[in-house]
């Protein structure tokens, strides 16, 4: 595969472990429903990422979805559902990976480290 600057690596594709509760069956849904993260993630080696998804008795009442983001030099990010329906959960992880990764990204940044004026 050529690099023509304008490709992006599919870092969910390449980065995302299909945890317990999970089969490689499931992985084109998940990545469809986590692909707005993608672009947060974008601004991160791929190398320096690790994903890592599983849910723990799936399909049922007390079903939970967990997953885990480790970046290089950060320490590691975890967003949970326990929501029932599985599409609805991984919308819930989506979004809150999403927030955590825009906090780590504003705490990271040089100018967000002078006081705030009133």
């Amino acid at each position: 595969m050529t690099d023509t600057g304008d490709e992006q690596p599919d870092i969910l594709g390449e980065r995302l472990v299909l945890g317990r509760g999970f089969t490689e069956n499931d992985r084109p849904d998940i990545v469809e429903r986590l692909t707005a993260l993608g672009k947060r993630l974008r601004s991160y080696p791929a190398d320096s990422v690790d994903l890592r998804l599983s849910v723990k008795n799936r399909d049922r009442a007390e079903q939970k979805v967990t997953f885990e983001c480790r970046l290089a030099g950060a320490e590691p990010l975890v967003a949970t559902s326990a929501e029932e329906d599985l599409s609805t959960a991984l919308v819930e992880v989506r979004e809150d990976m999403i927030h955590q990764l825009d906090k780590l990204k504003t705490r990271r940044d040089p100018r967000h480290d002078r006081p705030h004026r009133p």
